[in-house]
């Protein structure tokens, strides 16, 4: 049994690893390619209240919002896994390097938190919230958006036509969301699911444009990476993926959600 956790840990720390690497590669392009992460921060910024204390910003990769969030609070606090990602943006702001399922933070020190796409690559996702919930302080606002299953499925269609094998990240639905947020001590004021859409000219852009914003690889818990492969077999990749109206569209499934710290 000791053997069996043991491997687990190795597998979570292997797999935080490998992420932290892959954003920091995609720090300095990042920016430019999250279109999509836009779209979603608006509606998030469309709830967050102002007058907050310490506002933490989870998952605040190359801090585009730290300008914006400064408006909503007293202090700001960025926190990201990747090195990379925090070395971009605002020169004086506050940065910590740390692991969202295991929060560096004292109890009862957040007053709000802002989290965009970052909270689908907690491998972890019951303890992260339970580590919110430890952190935020009564009342404490939290806004984020999250990644959903059925996201990339042009990418999965355009795979399918090559092999059975999966070549997209699976990730949480809204309801398993909702249920780590309630049992974490949260009251759900929002919760509602949104496709958000990029549209790109060629089939290379769209798969551009996921290694770009650092979610292109894809990982089992044994580490084994989907290795490289030929130009007949890419040239049948791209000439499978679906276009909509002439354009090769990527679709996330999103979840846009408030919570309460009761």
């Amino acid at each position: 049994m000791n053997a069996m956790i043991h491997d687990v840990q190795l597998a979570h720390c292997y797999l935080k690893q490998n992420t932290a690497q892959r954003f920091s590669k995609a720090a300095k392009c990042y920016q430019h390619h999250a279109r999509v992460q836009q779209q979603a921060a608006l509606q998030l910024f469309a709830m967050l209240q102002s007058k907050h204390d310490c506002l933490l910003d989870l998952g605040a990769g190359p801090l585009l919002h730290h300008e914006q969030l400064k408006q909503h609070a007293s202090q700001v606090l960025n926190m990201d896994l990747s090195h990379g990602m925090l070395q971009q943006g605002n020169g004086s702001a506050w940065r910590v390097c740390a692991d969202m399922d295991s929060l560096p933070l004292q109890t009862n020190s957040i007053s709000a938190v802002f989290s965009n796409f970052a909270i689908q690559w907690s491998s972890l996702p019951a303890q992260l919230f339970k580590e919110l919930g430890r952190v935020c302080k009564p009342g404490a606002q939290l806004v984020m958006s999250s990644v959903l299953d059925g996201s990339l499925k042009e990418i999965a269609l355009a795979w399918k036509n090559l092999d059975n094998r999966c070549h997209v990240n699976q990730f949480l639905t809204l309801e398993q969301l909702q249920q780590f947020a309630s049992d974490a001590g949260f009251e759900i004021k929002t919760a509602r699911q949104v496709c958000l859409k990029d549209c790109y000219e060629t089939p290379k852009d769209a798969f551009k444009s996921v290694k770009h914003i650092g979610a292109n690889q894809i990982h089992s818990n044994d580490g084994k990476r989907n290795g490289l492969m030929g130009k007949t077999r890419y040239g049948q990749l791209l000439s499978g993926y679906p276009l909509e109206d002439g354009q090769a569209v990527v679709s996330y499934e999103v979840a846009i959600m408030e919570l309460i710290k009761l």
